[in-house]
């Protein structure tokens, strides 16, 4: 069985590339998760040093890393990085999620503070039976 123990974020960098009432019109969000590396501790515990990344097309970029504590199969783990370079698969899938997850939620957090969209798409609501245009109540600038 594996697990994640521990999740820890050690760096947080963000910034914006527009200032003001500028922003560029089309927004377009990407985000890249990625193991940097694996520090076995014992046969079946290692801490997995990790990077993700919120780019802002043209508008600015989120950059997080951290580190995690997995236990479970480390070699397969490694093995699979190896051969997958950082694509999830049975190993790494576990992790890959748990990085995605957490620093995604914590990206809501820190891109509400910068004044970006929310990483990741807000569900469109139906107002008085009408479908409300994406962004139409939404100023972030």
């Amino acid at each position: 069985m594996s697990m994640i123990k521990m999740f820890d974020l050690i760096s947080i960098e963000a910034k914006k590339f527009f200032k003001g009432e500028n922003p560029p019109i089309e927004i377009r969000v990407e985000s890249n998760a990625s193991i940097i590396s694996v520090r076995p501790i014992d046969k079946n515990n290692a801490y997995i040093d990790f990077r993700f990344t919120i780019n802002y097309v043209n508008m600015g970029i989120i950059n997080m890393e951290g580190q995690l504590i997995y236990e479970g199969d480390i070699d397969k783990v490694q093995e699979s990085l190896k051969k997958q370079k950082n694509t999830p698969d049975e190993y790494t899938g576990e992790i890959f999620a748990a990085i995605v997850n957490t620093c995604t939620i914590e990206g809501v957090i820190i891109s509400k503070e910068i004044r970006l969209p929310p990483p990741v798409p807000l569900p469109i609501q139906p107002i008085n039976n009408k479908m409300v245009k994406k962004n139409e109540f939404l100023d972030y600038h």
